[in-house]
């Protein structure tokens, strides 16, 4: 294969199915990792601090080369498209909070890290959209952004355990709808469709003919609180368990 088809995945030949075998296999491969994850909690939080900071080092490292792969390989090969590839997701919006906040060890950014790691790659890990799968960059581009970006999220957390307080909530809550709506506008202005605020995947809607009947604004909110309320008592469980 050439390495220029590796990256612009021009001709697919192994096309990406919705709950396809590799679809199902990447399901099971995160819900797999985080019972490892949690079954060995202790044995993490019990780790060196030097070994604590040096994982997530190399997580961080991880997630900002695999970033610049995507930009250096777009801008070298011509593939750049504005309105795809700008790093509004929320999913790679996630990515480079945990890059920022893990390189500058900024302990007061990790309860957000907590949140913000699931928050914006479970949906494209249950949804998930790539051309073609194992001879393509960008699948590989998508399971490090967003499977190992969840996995890296619960093992930070056994890592440094904070105790949850419901003003993580809120604020992060108030962010993102902030988010959204300047989002929102530069969707309007440049035809693009970032944080879906301009409307569902048309792959979705198909899959679940039901969301037609909602806003997308309301679909995305009730998602959004859902998952911020379930990890939130969840992490309040866990840190009960580990006695902080």
């Amino acid at each position: 294969m050439m390495l220029k088809e590796f990256f612009v995945d021009e001709n697919i030949i192994i096309p990406f199915k919705l709950f396809g075998k590799t679809h199902i296999f990447l399901i099971v491969f995160v819900i797999l990792g985080l019972f490892i994850i949690h079954k060995n909690k202790i044995k993490i939080y019990n780790l060196p601090i030097i070994i604590k900071r040096k994982i997530t080092i190399v997580f961080a490292i991880l997630f900002l080369f695999n970033m610049l792969g995507l930009y250096a390989s777009s801008f070298y090969y011509n593939s750049f498209d504005y309105k795809t590839m700008l790093p509004l997701h929320l999913c790679y919006l996630a990515n480079y909070f945990y890059i920022f906040a893990i390189l500058f060890n900024l302990k007061k950014l990790y309860p957000y890290i907590f949140f913000l790691a699931f928050l914006g790659p479970i949906p494209a890990i249950i949804f998930f959209d790539v051309p073609s799968v194992w001879e393509s960059f960008n699948f590989y581009l998508y399971v490090i952004s967003h499977h190992l970006l969840v996995l890296a999220g619960l093992f930070t957390f056994y890592l440094y355990p904070q105790k949850m307080k419901i003003k993580y909530v809120i604020k992060l809550f108030i962010v993102l709808n902030f988010l959204y709506i300047l989002i929102n506008v530069f969707n309007c202005y440049f035809g693009t469709n970032y944080f879906f605020s301009k409307g569902v995947p048309k792959f979705i809607l198909d899959l679940a003919p039901f969301l037609n009947f909602f806003p997308t604004m309301f679909i995305l909110e009730v998602m959004e609180l859902f998952l911020m309320w379930v990890l939130f008592y969840f992490y309040k469980r866990e840190e009960c368990l580990l006695k902080l």
